[in-house]
Parts: C-alpha cells; structure tokens; sequence
C-alpha cells in the first residue's frame, strides 16, 4: 500500500511540474504571438539540423554546448558552420515581425536589442520561473547587445539545460540576426 501512495505522489508531483511548463510556455507564446512563434520554432528547426550536420555524432544537449564552446574557442577558424537559417526562415524571421521584437537599427549604435519588444516582454512573463531566463533577461535588458563570449559564457555558467524549451530559444535567438 506505502508503494502505491509514493507512486500516486511522484505521479502528481510529474504532473504538476508538467503543467507548470505548460503554462510558462503557453503565456510566453501568447505574449510574443503566433506568426512571432511559428518564426521561433522555424529558427529552432534550423539550428537544431545545423547541430545534426555538424555534430552528427552527438546527441542534441551535448552538440548546443558544443556550438557554444566552439563559437568563442581561439582555434575556430571555419565560421560556416555557425550560420544556421535557411533562406526560407529567414525570411519567415523578417516577415513575421519576430525580427522587429527582438532587435531595432540605430543610425547611431547599428543593430540594438528591443527592449519593449514583444521578445523581452516574454521572456519578463517567466523569467522568474527558471534562474538561467532570469540571469539573461537582467543582463540583457541592462546591456543590450553584447559580445559573443560575454552571452556564451554567461548561458554556459548557467548549467543550462537544452532540452528546455526557453534555454534553447535563448540561444538560438541570441544567434540569429
């Protein structure tokens, strides 16, 4: 009898935490929107066949890290590889206005990030949700742009997890102008 009660809470513990997920990314999608969202999965799509081409021989949490670690090593030399979107998404990315709420031109200061935008105001939504959402929504929103290395190490200094739905939009996004 004690076994089956410890499965019924562990079962409902599962299932809470699921619709927990659920629900951060439901109200992150309602936030940004769905032709915004439709662009973000596209672009994800993309990375994530790009990872596969790659690193063929890595499973997709390791090939994200990978990426990343490769993208600020000293001894990358093919930068190829780290270009992702097809034709098609990208031009979805520009169409859908997914681009817009993420970044803005200057005349001034060249490419700067949205920070109104309907990307930000997302990512504030759940951002309390999860530490690594938390730590780039502050850093971002304090520093706009920033170098590579800077993103890079702060997302791997977050122990992220890349099958998380938002640590992987993080970084695909960061990555796609």
């Amino acid at each position: 009898m004690k076994i089956l009660q410890i499965f019924i809470i562990i079962l409902l513990t599962f299932n809470c935490s699921k619709k927990q997920t659920d629900n951060r990314i439901a109200k992150f999608e309602k936030i940004l929107g769905n032709e915004q969202t439709k662009s973000m999965n596209l672009l994800v799509s993309d990375f994530e066949e790009n990872l596969a081409k790659i690193y063929s021989n890595l499973p997709t949490e390791k090939a994200y890290r990978k990426y990343l670690n490769e993208m600020i090593s000293d001894s990358t030399t093919n930068w190829s590889k780290f270009k992702f979107q097809s034709d098609r998404t990208n031009t979805e990315f520009h169409k859908s206005g997914l681009w817009d709420e993420i970044y803005t031109k200057d005349s001034v200061y060249g490419l700067q990030i949205n920070a109104v935008g309907k990307y930000m105001q997302a990512l504030y939504a759940v951002k309390n949700s999860d530490s690594l959402i938390n730590k780039y929504w502050d850093k971002r929103e304090a520093a706009g742009m920033m170098p590579n290395e800077l993103i890079v190490r702060g997302i791997l200094s977050s122990d992220p997890d890349f099958n998380d739905y938002f640590h992987k939009r993080i970084v695909v996004l960061e990555f796609s102008y």
